[in-house]
Parts: structure tokens; sequence; C-alpha cells
């Protein structure tokens, strides 16, 4: 058994995009699974809690999450496709969510429309079976389906894998429009960070189950406190500022079956000292929302490794 998250404590701000960020690895979509409590069989829950509108999802039975799922938390995997089933149309996808929280389809067809034009698809799609539409518009008719009950919170998890930047632009528009028209919070997981800045109004940067930072976009945009938070940003390529290469962090992701005592970065960390591998750094708080909600970081080197950035070679 390993040990995925751990020292892990997040609130989520209503009404505001939350973005989550790092590498292919880092435990995004199982802290997404932790929520929904979907986690494969063999994984279990050892401590702690998730609670939403007061009730603690892991400790509901089957048919109290039944009847949060899809109606106050809808979920967006990855890869549409295999979200759908290829031999029934898109229209019994909308109809199979509806009927299972006692809504009637047909009297409610008008939700199903709406939905469609909020994220641009026409109506006629739902006669189609699954093949018959492109990439971008399965993974918009998902994003509709998780939509047509109005939920309260949407979980989005690598939305834009594969597709090109123009499909990825149209599912950002279509977020984006969700927000806004039903004042819903989403969680949006990716490994691109350009993406978040492009949506998110908080990022949350996870390295091996642990919160390294979390913060508003700008923040960590302009002065991350963590190097991983720093060193993300930098290994993507800019269209505006030339660079002779690209940044790229050093060493292998984190393996969870030999996890370090201390930071989990520090390993790969070119700030790192002795003390970094010697236990986890306690959250530093920096601030909160205007809800309340706190931001930190958790590293011992910082603010002193900015200062270190031009004798370090990243």
């Amino acid at each position: 058994m390993v040990r995925v998250l751990r020292d892990l404590n997040l609130d989520l701000l209503s009404n505001a995009i939350t973005g989550i960020a790092g590498e292919s690895g880092s435990g995004k979509t199982t802290l997404a699974n932790t929520v929904l409590n979907i986690l494969p069989l063999a994984a279990t829950v050892e401590s702690g809690s998730v609670t939403f509108q007061g009730k603690d999802l892991l400790k509901l039975d089957y048919d109290g999450l039944r009847g949060i799922r899809g109606k106050l938390i809808s979920y967006v995997p990855q890869s549409a496709m295999n979200s759908l089933n290829p031999v029934r149309r898109i229209r019994d996808d909308f109809f199979d969510i509806m009927k299972a929280h006692g809504i009637d389809p047909d009297s409610n067809l008008s939700s199903i429309y709406g939905t469609l034009e909020l994220v641009d698809l026409d109506r006629s799609i739902l006669g189609s079976y699954p093949h018959e539409l492109s990439g971008g518009m399965r993974q918009r008719a998902i994003i509709a389906i998780s939509l047509v009950l109005s939920p309260e919170l949407i979980i989005v998890d690598e939305p834009t894998t594969g597709l090109d930047v123009i499909v990825q632009h149209d599912i950002l528009k279509a977020l984006k429009g969700a927000r806004k028209a039903k004042s819903l919070s989403i969680v949006f997981i990716t490994h691109d960070l350009p993406l978040l800045y492009q949506l998110a109004d908080y990022i949350v940067v996870l390295y091996g189950g642990v919160v390294l930072e979390y913060g508003t976009y700008e923040k960590l945009l302009d002065d991350a406190d963590h190097p991983y938070s720093y060193l993300l940003l930098k290994s993507v390529p800019s269209l505006v500022k030339r660079t002779k290469k690209l940044v790229t962090i050093p060493g292998d992701p984190v393996s969870f079956r030999d996890y370090p005592n201390g930071c989990p970065f520090a390993p790969r960390c070119p700030f790192a000292l002795e003390m970094c591998s010697e236990s986890l750094p306690p959250a530093t708080y920096t601030g909160s929302s205007v809800d309340g909600s706190p931001f930190f970081f958790r590293c011992f080197r910082s603010p002193a490794w900015k200062e270190e950035i031009k004798s370090v070679e990243v």
C-alpha cells in the first residue's frame, strides 16, 4: 500500500474557478475521486473528511451519494469518448441523469436545450451517436450533461487533453459561460498551467499528493512562493518572450513507493537545503480570499530562494 494524498486541507470558494495544477502523477485525479467518493475498490481514506453543505461525503451511504452526484456535484472525467455509451444516442445520456433524480425528461426538454445552447451545441446532436461527433463536440456534450441539473459544483478533469488549441478555446469559453450563467463553482484539473491562467480565479499547486501552494492566479504568475510553482511556469514556452532554451525541472516525479521524508519536491529542487529533506514544511499563510479561504505555501526557503535564481542554473 502507498499513500497518495497527505496533509491536504483546502476550502473551495463558491462561484469561483479553482484550478488544480501539477505534473502527471501528482494526485490530481485521485483528489477529484476522493471528493466524489468514487475511489477504486483497493483505495481507502485513512482519515479526514470531505464536507459539502454540512455533510461529510465520505460517510454517506449509496443512496445519499446518488442524491448528490450529478445534481449537486457533477464530474467531467478524462476522455469524453470513454464517458459516452457508444451504442446510445446523446439524448439517452441526458435522459438517464434526469430519470435517476426523479425528473421527467420529456417535460424538461427546455432545460436540455438551454444547456446545449450554453455550450454552443445545436439540439440536433441529441439524435447522434458519440462517434458521429468531433472530439470537441463530445467534450462539450459531456459538459452539457453535467450541467443539465444545475449543480452547485462541477469538477472537470483534463477536459482539453488531445484537443487542438481552437477546440481548447471553445471548451474554456463553454466553462466560463456556464459559470457566469449558473453561478456555479468549478474545479478545473490540468497539467497545462497556461490554461489555468486563462480560466482560473485561484490555483492549487499539487505535487506528490501535497498542496505546495494555493493562491490567486496573479500571485502565482507574478510572485510564486514555492520553487515548484515557479519552475512549472518557466517550463512553458512563451509567445511573447524569446528564450534560448526551455527551463526543465530536473529529475523524475516523486515515487509514492519511495516517498521522501521532507518536502516531496526537495530531491528535484535546485534551491533545497538539508532541512528540506528532513520534514515537511508547515503551511505559511499569505492571506485570504474575500470569503475567508486561506492561501498558503509550504517551503522552508521562501523567500530566500528567489534571491538565488540568478546564481542557480534552472
